[in-house]
């Protein structure tokens, strides 16, 4: 419940302080006098969009606290800890939220002094606040809100057979896309495989060895610079060999140096490091030796194997630059494609098995959906049974509430006993609330039917219904007596006192039939000091109640009949209340 509220420079609030009692909490005061902004205030405190033009004039700041006890509420402890805006250790009965917005468009929130996103304002504010504003009425003449209202008066129960279905769901959304693209690869692998066959034939059919392109290379170029080729192989023969016995070879120059070398070394110690080097290079020249023999053993120019080789390696730059792929690259694409191949074989398995799993999480989709929507019967049933009950306590005699439970039909749909149905997140569900306030007329759509005052009080006997089995521990009520009074006006005072039996209630309201059955009444006016307009919260005592109650009756705030006649109507809902707590006693 909310304990206390602190507004400071919110609008023409410049410092206001209200502390809630449990029970009924009403809120009363001349038209303007600022109530409908506590409303207000309170919707930032569960995340609502709050603008930088609210902040009073001449401040920079606004600041909304509220002092909630949650020890009732094990849902927003549960939340608090997945968040980690709490720990174990903590009792989690009493909690702050604070929301501040400046100037700059700077919006900043505090759980219990901890920085939090305004995010989670919004979904703890779901676990424990239901507000009812001036307009909120609208939202029952839209048909998409009564399945809302069905589900949540099922509870826990309905919660958990839509997670249920939410899941078999998604189930069923992912087997169907895999089996269409099953399908649609089979429709189009005729076309596909041409082509596969088309790129494997073409990449294997060049034989391509590792490292061929840089060896065919080097043979090009060899054979492009033949004669030069040639001429330095049989210039390095000779310097090796020589041709001629005038000129010693470079091997007998060679040996006499490592004889003069070694000789020279037996005196001079120094030397000996080059006997080393010698023989190595010795042995070099050997190698290079019997190299330059071969190859001007086997050297042969031939034009034709030149023109091969360049028609080779130009193949080989075509595949290249087609597939947009070094040649060591293109074995292993090729190994690709043929995996790819292989797998259009087991196209026709693989869409059987798809079927098998596609069938079986259909059919327990259909299962989950028909055991939430049998669940959702038995709840209209019992909904109805309470909502008309309230309905009668509120003055409507002769009201007949109908919640119309339909499949939702569509020709693409899943087929339920030879019906299309639409599947859709929230189930195969259309329900729509049907009402006849008159006897011997059918009943019709709400939006076709009742006024902005019988609406107010169908939603107050719906709100009274879902109460009861509703986690909720605040429900506030912003002008709920819109088009009502006299006597029908007390019957919503005695309801408004009924549901704050299960939780917290706070109106705001202009009937007196109303702000008699509070548990606190609170006095909101607007005065002007300094040039400046503020408003004042008191929570009236007795006597000052009778005159708050005499002013809602007459405008006479002061005049002995209108007091007596306040206190006469005082008297006879303090009766009423008195038998109501009686009843719950019991």
């Amino acid at each position: 419940m909310l304990k206390e509220l602190q507004v400071r420079n919110f609008a023409i609030i410049d410092d206001a302080r209200i502390k809630f009692q449990k029970g009924l909490n009403t809120l009363t005061g001349e038209t303007g006098a600022g109530k409908t902004l506590i409303i207000e205030a309170i919707n930032l405190l569960i995340g609502e969009r709050a603008e930088n033009d609210l902040i009073r004039d001449g401040e920079d700041e606004l600041l909304v606290q509220g002092y909630f006890d949650f020890s009732n509420n094990c849902q927003v402890k549960d939340y608090l800890l997945s968040e980690n805006l709490v720990d174990d250790n903590d009792k989690c009965s009493d909690l702050v939220i604070t929301r501040e917005v400046n100037r700059n468009g700077r919006n900043r929130s505090f759980i219990n002094g901890i920085f939090t996103k305004v995010s989670n304002l919004k979904k703890l504010g779901e676990l424990f606040l239901d507000i009812h504003g001036q307009h909120d009425h609208q939202y029952l003449l839209d048909r998409k809100t009564h399945l809302e209202i069905v589900d949540k008066y099922g509870g826990n129960c309905i919660s958990n057979l839509r997670k249920s279905y939410s899941g078999a769901l998604n189930d069923y959304i992912s087997e169907e896309e895999e089996l269409s693209k099953l399908k649609e690869l089979k429709r189009t692998g005729e076309e596909r495989l041409e082509d596969l066959n088309y790129r494997y034939s073409e990449i294997k059919k060049l034989n391509i060895k590792e490292n061929e392109e840089e060896s065919l290379e080097n043979e090009a170029r060899i054979l492009k610079n033949y004669e030069k080729t040639y001429r330095l192989a049989s210039e390095i023969k000779e310097i090796i060999g020589g041709n001629n016995s005038d000129t010693p070879s470079l091997r007998e120059s060679l040996a006499v140096l490592d004889r003069s070398i070694s000789e020279l070394s037996g005196i001079d110690h120094k030397f000996k490091k080059f006997e080393k080097n010698l023989s190595s290079l010795t042995g070099v020249i050997e190698e290079i030796s019997h190299s330059i023999g071969s190859n001007l053993a086997e050297f042969d120019f031939s034009s034709k194997r030149l023109d091969d080789i360049q028609e080779r390696l130009y193949k080989l730059s075509a595949v290249k630059k087609k597939y947009n792929m070094e040649l060591g690259s293109l074995n292993k694409y090729a190994d690709d494609l043929k995996d790819e191949m292989e797998s259009f074989e087991n196209i026709d398995s693989e869409i059987d098995k798809k079927q098998t799993d596609y069938n079986r999480v259909k059919e327990s989709l259909i299962e989950k959906a028909l055991e939430l929507s049998k669940k959702r019967k038995e709840t209209i049933k019992d909904l109805k049974r309470k909502v008309t009950a309230g309905m009668a306590d509120i003055g409507f005699r002769s009201v007949s509430f109908v919640p119309r439970q339909k499949l939702i039909e569509s020709y693409d749909g899943i087929e339920i006993n030879n019906k299309k149905v639409k599947f859709k997140v929230d189930g195969i569900d259309d329900i729509e609330f049907l009402i006849s306030l008159n006897v011997g007329e059918s009943e019709r759509p709400l939006r076709k039917i009742a006024s902005g005052g019988e609406i107010s009080r169908i939603m107050l006997a719906l709100k009274s219904a879902v109460s009861s089995v509703d986690k909720i521990t605040t429900m506030i009520f912003d002008e709920i007596d819109a088009g009502i009074g006299g006597k029908i006006s007390l019957a919503v005072g005695e309801k408004l006192f009924k549901i704050s039996r299960n939780c917290q209630v706070i109106v705001i309201t202009h009937l007196a039939q109303i702000a008699c059955f509070s548990d606190a009444h609170y006095f909101i006016d607007k005065f002007i000091k300094n040039n400046r307009t503020k408003i004042k919260i008191k929570n009236l005592k007795s006597d000052e109640k009778v005159r708050e109650i005499s002013r809602m009756m007459s405008g006479l705030g002061g005049s002995d009949i209108a007091a007596m006649h306040a206190e006469e109507l005082i008297g006879k809902c303090n009766s009423v209340k008195k038998d109501i707590v009686g009843e719950d006693s019991c």
